[in-house]
């Protein structure tokens, strides 16, 4: 399977943890590309396969996949 780019949100009793948080989503294999710390919101890409295991790290509230949407070019016909 391919990577999957995504956004955690980190419970508000958790954000002061959000670096360790972080060290354990790129140790489940995550490439952490942002940390929002006062949003307490993590952003980057995994695996597919190994997607479910970072709802199970603690302090990790919501995993959300990032979803592209696509609008058709100037010109062309309506759908």
């Amino acid at each position: 399977m391919g990577k999957v780019r995504l956004s955690l949100s980190v419970g508000d009793e958790h954000t002061k943890d959000l670096a360790k948080i972080a060290k354990a989503l790129k140790k489940a294999g995550m490439k952490v590309e942002q940390q929002l710390t006062s949003l307490g919101v993590i952003t980057g890409e995994i695996d597919a396969d190994k997607l479910p295991a970072l709802g199970r790290i603690p302090g990790v509230r919501h995993v959300e996949e990032e979803r592209q949407v696509g609008i058709a070019p100037p010109g062309s016909p309506i759908q």
